[in-house]
């Protein structure tokens, strides 16, 4: 599967069969922040390699809200992540505007994705609506043998001097649209990786369906190590992975985010 996967992502493949992943149109993820209380080696939002209390501001979600009524967008998933998202400082108010959404589209499942750690996420997750779907993976170390090897950038392999990272993965289709602090993006890894790149890439507004957003896979894929796969492998066949790997893109990009950011970060909210 991985030497097809190779083959149709050759930009003469491409020009032939056309770009083989689009982004999901009726399902939206939302990286509430980039804090965490656990940071994960491998994160593919670079909550440990590049740590940072980063949030999506309420503005920007109930401009989503706004944006989507307006445009008549019937989100059939709406899923909330991070980071840690609990740890977002208005947390209980995004989850009342996402309710102000599902109050004209009741048939939306609203997801929150945890880890479960720590007596504070474990605090506010008892005081969540009954209504909000929890997926809790209730994480207790933070070496996760299932992650991908997010930061093995492709780019750094010659095998894929030819790739046209435009194909995107299975990640913009089964996942759907990203809405990070940096914007819309063809799924919230992108915004992930826009973050720690310094750039403010991402759609401003809620883009209509009709934009693939190519532009912004042809950035990001090709530095995501899940583009090598294409599509999810299940963790029974692929090798644990017990430690960061770290291709030299990222080595520079966090070198570069290091001297930017400094000694500033700060962890005062997480417990």
């Amino acid at each position: 599967m991985k030497l097809l996967r190779w083959i149709r992502v050759q930009r003469p493949t491409t020009q032939l069969l056309g770009y083989q992943y689009r982004v999901a149109t009726e399902i939206i993820e939302i990286d509430l922040t980039y804090l965490c209380n656990l940071r994960c080696n491998n994160c593919n939002r670079s909550s440990a390699q590049a740590p940072e209390a980063a949030h999506i501001g309420l503005d920007a979600v109930r401009r989503f809200v706004d944006d989507s009524l307006l445009a008549r967008r019937n989100w059939c998933r709406i899923r909330l992540l991070g980071g840690e998202p609990t740890l977002h400082p208005d947390f209980m108010a995004i989850l009342n505007e996402l309710e102000r959404y599902r109050a004209e589209y009741p048939d939306t499942s609203i997801q929150l994705v945890t880890n479960g750690y720590g007596p504070k996420v474990k605090r506010i997750l008892q005081s969540i609506p009954k209504s909000i779907y929890i997926e809790n993976s209730s994480k207790n170390s933070d070496v996760q043998p299932g992650f991908g090897p997010f930061n093995l950038a492709p780019q750094d392999s010659v095998a894929y001097s030819w790739a046209d990272y435009r194909n995107g993965c299975a990640i913009a289709s089964t996942c759907g649209l990203g809405l990070t602090p940096q914007g819309y993006y063809p799924c919230a890894i992108a915004g992930g990786i826009d973050r720690v790149l310094g750039l403010q890439r991402g759609r401003s507004r809620l883009p209509p369906p009709s934009d693939e957003m190519r532009d912004l896979m042809d950035t990001a894929c090709r530095l995501c190590g899940r583009f090598r796969d294409g599509h999810y492998v299940p963790e029974r066949l692929r090798p644990p992975l017990l430690k960061q790997e770290t291709s030299p893109s990222w080595q520079k990009i966090y070198e570069d985010w290091r001297s930017r950011a400094g000694t500033a970060t700060h962890y005062s909210e997480v417990e």
